[in-house]
């Protein structure tokens, strides 16, 4: 490998390491922080956050973007450590480096592929981290294919005494234990989205109990509350005093997020306050099948979904379907017209004729709270009105807002509650 290589890939791997770094914190807080809005969000074509919280944004629940920095910092190390060629050498072009390094970068073309693949054709989003980890995979396969001066086909014979090698130097042997041992801890160290999710029945004590609101936001927040514009939704109270609207679609990885993070609140107030918190579902499927306002469809089966949400809701099934989607199914964006039906089907005994007929009937309504979304400029899910004010908070000009933190969810609810009632 000569000078210009090494350097060239050397560059390209901490460039790859920056966004695979950036990919892997951007996963993080949407893991933990519910009220986090990515920057890379562009729009619909480009959506870091759809793309991480899909079946291909992780591996037995580890973010593919840290098998990324672990891959570019060993190409880093390698490209470090390997001795550049030299014109008056013998031994240079027995030096195994760059062989490696083509060796990891035929395996890394491999996975952005397959990651390029399932980014553009299948979820249809792209991430524009992803596709900076892309172009500098890309760059070091080239690189390294053309510099390398030792067939791969060699490396396995050798690969246990280059190892030895590695670990004969105090410097090196220092250098890979410090690798493995971060490599190692990433991997076990990063929440996983089920256990931070955790309180899905209700029962876990961590999830169960918001973290109280510091008392200089709460006034803070109370105030802006209150100066709030407030529209008005159509949807009768029938008794409660707290009426929330939530636009959902069912294949939506944020939905599920915020219905677990929102759901012990909604739990508690039903047993502080009977009856005074009422929540309705309005659908806003992001599939051009039934919802006229997109260009491009986002999720394939929503309307399905739908369809079969409200059914169950109907046929007293709702706690079955919701717990199903959004507590076993590992990637309800994986989820097929096919697969809403059949569990349709298996919840309420309806065949799937039936299935087809409800299809039929209920799609109009659900094109319906299409149109209400529209008029409210609601365009992502899930968006959630308390009291017809929008529960969102600013992420600055031109951003969609994120959702409230579960804190500051409650207590908007709360100063609802404790809103004196006309005429008292």
């Amino acid at each position: 490998m000569s000078p210009l290589a090494r350097r060239l890939i050397l560059a390209l791997a901490i460039v790859g390491l920056g966004f695979a770094g950036a990919s892997t914190w951007v996963h993080y807080k949407l893991v933990t922080d519910p009220t986090y809005h990515s920057p890379c969000d562009i729009n619909a074509t480009f959506n870091c956050s759809q793309v991480y919280m899909s079946r291909f944004g992780s591996i037995w629940g580890v973010p593919v973007a840290i098998g990324g920095v672990i891959w570019f910092a060993l190409v880093a190390l390698i490209a470090w450590f390997v001795k550049p060629a030299s014109a008056s050498s013998s031994r240079a072009p027995q030096e195994p480096g760059g062989a490696y390094i083509f060796a990891l970068s035929t395996i890394g073309l491999a996975a952005i592929l397959y990651l390029g693949y399932a980014s553009f054709f299948i979820l249809k989003t792209g991430c524009v981290l992803c596709i900076g980890t892309y172009v500098a995979v890309t760059g070091i396969f080239l690189i390294a294919g053309a510099s390398s001066s030792m067939s791969v086909g060699t490396l396995p014979s050798r690969l246990f005494s280059d190892l030895r090698n590695v670990f004969a130097s105090p410097t090196t042997m220092l250098v890979a234990t410090l690798f493995l041992v971060g490599a190692a801890s990433s991997v076990a160290v990063f929440p996983k989205e089920a256990s931070v999710m955790s309180g899905t029945q209700g029962t876990s004590a961590p999830a169960a109990q918001a973290s109280p609101v510091a008392s200089d936001l709460e006034q803070a927040f109370t105030k802006a509350w209150w100066l709030q514009n407030r529209v008005d939704l159509g949807v009768p109270a029938d008794g409660a005093k707290v009426v929330v609207v939530k636009f959902i679609d069912w294949q939506c990885p944020t939905c599920k997020l915020m219905y677990l993070q929102y759901k012990p609140i909604f739990d508690r107030l039903a047993q502080s306050h009977p009856g005074m918190v009422k929540e309705v579902i309005k659908d806003l499927p992001l599939t051009q099948k039934c919802n006229f306002s997109l260009s491009r469809d986002i999720h394939q089966a929503a309307c399905e979904a739908a369809v079969a949400g409200r059914i169950a809701r109907d046929k007293g099934k709702y706690a079955e379907f919701v717990n199903w989607i959004f507590a076993t199914v590992p990637d309800q964006q994986a989820l097929t017209a096919k697969d809403f039906k059949d569990k349709i089907t298996e919840l309420t005994g309806l065949s799937a004729a039936e299935f087809d007929k409800e299809y039929a009937a209920r799609i109009e309504s659900i094109k319906r709270d299409v149109a209400d979304a529209n008029v409210l400029n609601v365009t992502g899910t899930p968006t959630y009105y308390v009291n017809g004010v929008l529960a969102r908070t600013d992420t600055g000009p031109g951003q969609p807002g994120a959702n409230m933190s579960p804190s500051l969810f409650e207590l908007a609810i709360k100063l609802e509650l404790n809103k004196p009632t006309a005429g008292k």
